[in-house]
């Protein structure tokens, strides 16, 4: 067991729109089982950090219900903790409602613990980083702070809202600037994935914070190298990544995951993406079903047709019903002779029968929760 204690960070996620007005982007569903979270759950599991707290900035009844009972996702109860951490006073003044100010308020991450270390990885980047290996390079090179980084090909269509970073001869950051989308071209990224010694976090804590209390986490590092000339290190990741920034991006890397190429760069053998579980049995196919190109989750009824397509757990979907180019959530019921195509259905909807529900490639159609078309 590690001497380091996870941070999950929901605040800096971006928001998606309809799709997350209700959730966070962390409990979002993913590829009809996961959801965001557990990528970043699984990834300290898999590196050995046992202590985890979650950093939750909102809609804690999603992430609850996500989470469970919190044994998905370790291995060993009498050792391992996992918190949820709420800031319960931010939320008479929003503007207050940071991570750095999150983890103040549950202060036992600096005072109540003897790990030298704290990891914080965000929920809205996906990867298949060992983590391992960037814990212990932090270690060896005694640094104070590192965060991770890759390369981007064209930051006008990607990572948007992530530092641009520029580095010192030495590989050091040398400065930051946050990616607004207007630049073409390619740069190096942060992945907001921090490592930070447990001594300098309660220095930044007890100074920068006090001085800019309103800044994140990411902000107060910037504020503290200028202040203090300390050098922020930086990995550079080097395998897949994916920053969900926007809705059309979940879209796309959505359903990108069923070209099984993409599959394999994720999910790497010997480091498992775990998931709280339903004991859902398998899926059903009538003998009138016709599916092509699609992830079908356990407990679904299919009895239509349905082609390039993320069906999550426990939908039906009807005799003669059509369903393309389109993700489902959970608990969704397409009549006969619906048809859904180029869109998104939010869990617990129904596409009444012989109703048609459609989007273009370019825009998607959304249904939201619960909604009844």
């Amino acid at each position: 067991m590690k001497n380091i204690i996870g941070i999950i960070n929901f605040h800096n996620s971006p928001e998606l729109g309809h799709i997350t007005e209700n959730r966070p982007l962390g409990s979002t569903s993913f590829m009809g089982r996961y959801a965001f979270c557990d990528f970043a759950l699984s990834s300290l599991c898999n590196a050995g950090v046992t202590r985890v707290g979650l950093l939750v900035k909102d809609h804690q009844r999603s992430i609850l219900k996500h989470i469970g009972s919190m044994d998905a996702w370790q291995t060993n109860t009498k050792l391992s903790h996992m918190s949820i951490m709420y800031n319960e006073s931010a939320h008479l003044k929003p503007a207050f409602n940071t991570d750095i100010n999150n983890i103040r308020e549950n202060d036992w991450v600096i005072f109540d613990s003897n790990a030298t270390h704290l990891v914080i990885v965000p929920v809205h980047i996906i990867s298949s980083m060992n983590l391992d290996e960037i814990i212990d390079e932090h270690i060896r090179r005694k640094e104070l702070i590192s965060v991770v980084a890759t390369e981007v090909e064209d930051i006008s269509k990607e990572y948007i809202g992530q530092p641009i970073l520029k580095l010192d001869k030495d590989g050091y950051v040398e400065s930051f600037k946050i990616n607004n989308g207007k630049q073409a071209g390619s740069a190096l990224c942060s992945m907001s994935v921090i490592i930070i010694n447990r001594t300098t976090l309660a220095d930044i804590c007890a100074v920068e914070l006090q001085l800019e209390p309103k800044k994140s986490l990411r902000d107060l590092i910037v504020s503290y190298k200028k202040r203090r000339g300390i050098r922020v290190h930086v990995h550079r990741y080097e395998g897949f990544s994916r920053c969900i920034d926007s809705f059309e991006h979940y879209i796309q890397y959505s359903l990108e995951m069923l070209d099984y190429d993409n599959v394999r760069a994720l999910f790497l053998s010997g480091k498992p993406v775990y998931t709280i579980t339903h004991d859902t049995p398998p899926a059903i196919y009538s003998e009138e079903a016709v599916v092509k190109d699609s992830y079908i989750a356990n407990g679904a009824i299919i009895e239509g047709t349905v082609e390039h397509c993320i069906i999550a757990r426990d939908v039906k979907i009807g005799k003669g019903a059509k369903v393309k180019n389109s993700i489902i959530f959970s608990s969704v019921k397409i009549d006969a002779g619906a048809v859904v195509e180029n869109a998104l259905v939010d869990k617990y909807s129904i596409i009444t029968n012989k109703h048609s529900f459609k989007g273009t490639k370019n825009e998607f159609a959304y249904a939201k929760q619960g909604a009844i078309l």
